[in-house]
């Protein structure tokens, strides 16, 4: 431990700028505010720099910054983080994301608490449900970002004995956005990056029905990703002669911007965890349209008197062209979603009530150790052990 007793945290993730790097950082940033915890923030190098608005906020924050690289075999990654352990000496190893949390719980494990962070439904190859059992003994707590994730590590059995589901959280302040549907222009954005389980080529399909019921707006594809996947939309906007309505706009930094320019925000994956990017259109007042699937229901309601969005079957164009055409109507019924959407993401997604389950979970988890072996936690107010 430390001289001064602060409480050090390590939060190893990707650090290619993916929603697991972001989580990470908000919570690192959130428990730097508290005057006994000290956390860092390890990332794994992926050969590509880390977006600059994230090296702004480290910067801006001085948040302690490591790298360990993305080194052949991974037993090399496992002693960079090992190394690092030992000079930091950290009480708490949050280990983000997929494939993250294996190399940095087997690096972690003589830390006192290992928590291992679930951000996606994961498509786990054998072998890596065989590497993350393993580590399950090991492991104080698993946390999934959603009931969906929570379903699907339980499936795989390679959650730790503590498992629970803590939805994540956004700056509802920076995405913030008051400008009426009316005065936005009549375009679809989706900010995603390309990979198959996103499934852009289902929107831009429902995009060339909705052009033949006269729609003459936009829609923008925000993000990265793979390549092979990027030329495959591309090939789509080509055969359905779309090139004068659709834009690649690769991957951009400046989202509350995009948001407040556009009326309706789209996902059409088929496949998620819990996807934080319609919470943060719901906070910038958008129309939110999305595909029906476990993880995003955990943020999208498209029914009944508190719906604050529209849902459709995934993989299909024609049901997703149907809602968004009643999403990018300036009616009542778009302005009831949008404020209740508003409404739930100030009540359930804000980044402050995201790093108090965090706090829950830490002081249940510390108050199993003995205190005389763990440093003064001052406004963390950890409880007394159990049974004492």
């Amino acid at each position: 431990m430390s001289a001064n007793g602060s409480l050090r945290i390590i939060h190893f993730v990707s650090g290619g700028g993916s929603g697991a790097t972001r989580v990470a950082l908000d919570l690192a940033l959130r428990q730097a505010a508290h005057p006994e915890a000290q956390p860092h923030l390890v990332l794994r190098e992926k050969g590509r720099p880390l977006p600059a608005d994230l090296r702004r906020r480290i910067q801006d924050a001085a948040l302690p910054l490591h790298w360990v690289h993305n080194l052949h075999p991974r037993s090399r990654v496992v002693r960079q983080i090992e190394s690092l352990c030992e000079q930091i000496r950290p009480v708490a190893f949050f280990a983000h994301g997929y494939s993250e949390h294996l190399w940095g719980r087997r690096a972690a494990s003589r830390v006192p608490l290992i928590i291992h962070v679930e951000h996606n439904v994961e498509r786990y190859a054998p072998w890596r449900v065989w590497a993350a059992r393993r580590l399950v003994a090991s492991t104080s707590a698993t946390v999934c970002v959603s009931e969906a994730v929570e379903r699907h590590v339980r499936e795989l059995r390679i959650g730790a004995r503590r498992t629970v589901t803590l939805h994540n959280g956004i700056d509802t302040e920076r995405f913030h956005c008051e400008i009426p549907l009316a005065l936005r222009a009549a375009n679809i954005l989706m900010p995603a990056r390309f990979a198959q389980s996103k499934d852009q080529p289902t929107l831009i399909r429902a995009v060339s029905l909705l052009r033949e019921r006269g729609w003459r707006g936009e829609l923008l594809l925000a993000g990265g990703g793979k390549r092979l996947h990027r030329r495959n939309c591309e090939r789509w906007v080509r055969e359905l002669e779309l090139g004068d309505q659709v834009r690649f706009l690769g991957a951009v930094e400046d989202l509350p911007a995009r948001f407040a320019a556009c009326r309706v925000v789209a996902l059409s994956s088929r496949r998620e965890g819990l996807p934080l990017v319609l919470a943060e259109a719901m906070s910038a007042g958008c129309s939110v349209v999305a595909s029906e699937i476990p993880g995003i229901t955990e943020i999208v309601r498209g029914s009944g008197p508190n719906a604050n969005g529209w849902l459709f079957r995934a993989g299909d164009p024609a049901a997703a062209a149907e809602v968004l055409w009643r999403a990018l109507n300036d009616t009542p019924e778009a302005q009831r979603r949008v404020a209740a959407g508003h409404r739930d993401v100030d009540g359930h997604f804000s980044l402050d009530q995201m790093a108090q389950r965090y706090e829950r979970l830490m002081k249940e988890l510390l108050s199993d150790w003995p205190r005389e072996t763990l440093p003064d936690f001052g406004a963390l107010d950890v409880p007394a052990p159990h049974g004492s």
